[in-house]
């Protein structure tokens, strides 16, 4: 980030892409606290991050998802905060304007990254590349489908993109920080 004046760092990216790994590995490196959106969505719902979407209706974890994701916006234009989004919030209009606004907020020092990954890598991780039943149908394909959908949003919103595959959080964390620090350069 900048030694003078950090801001903030949002993290955009599909299931799996690392926003919350790489978002704590930036947040040691940089001495920046970390706000984790699924963590914090879990925490309100009553329930553990990985099975928080499926503890609730998908309607009332996304409204509660936007909700914070628009109270998580908010903090990081008046603070320097590492922020894990994510990308299943994109879509609600409170969110993007949030990202807009903290775009508009403090150009010099904000910035937003769009993690990346490869499809096979994104279904591994996400427990998809295992025997599964054929009475799963397609979900495999519905999966694909979103991540690209996904991304392909998240590089839209993105001020650098950065690819995760086959890197470990610490290691995407210092391409995070080197890829924000060359955008800040270019920009002042």
């Amino acid at each position: 980030m900048s030694a003078t004046a950090p801001g903030s760092l949002i993290l955009i990216g599909p299931p799996g892409a690392g926003c919350s790994s790489v978002a704590r590995a930036v947040g040691s490196a940089q001495g920046l606290p970390v706000l984790d959106l699924g963590r914090l969505v879990a925490d309100e719902l009553g329930t553990r991050p990985d099975l928080a979407l499926v503890a609730v209706p998908e309607t009332e974890y996304r409204r509660v998802e936007a909700d914070t994701a628009v109270r998580l916006l908010e903090r990081a234009q008046t603070g320097s905060v590492v922020v894990a989004l994510g990308s299943g919030c994109l879509e609600a209009a409170g969110v993007r304007q949030g990202l807009e606004r903290l775009r508009l907020a403090n150009r010099q020092t904000h910035r937003i990254v769009a993690l990346i990954c490869a499809t096979r890598a994104l279904a591994t991780r996400n427990g998809l590349d295992a025997p599964r039943s054929v009475a799963l149908g397609t979900i495999h394909h519905q999966f694909v489908q979103m991540l690209h959908e996904r991304q392909a949003q998240c590089r839209d919103l993105a001020d650098v993109v950065i690819d995760t595959t086959t890197t470990t959080p610490d290691e995407a964390g210092e391409k995070v920080m080197s890829a924000v620090a060359a955008d800040l350069s270019r920009h002042s």
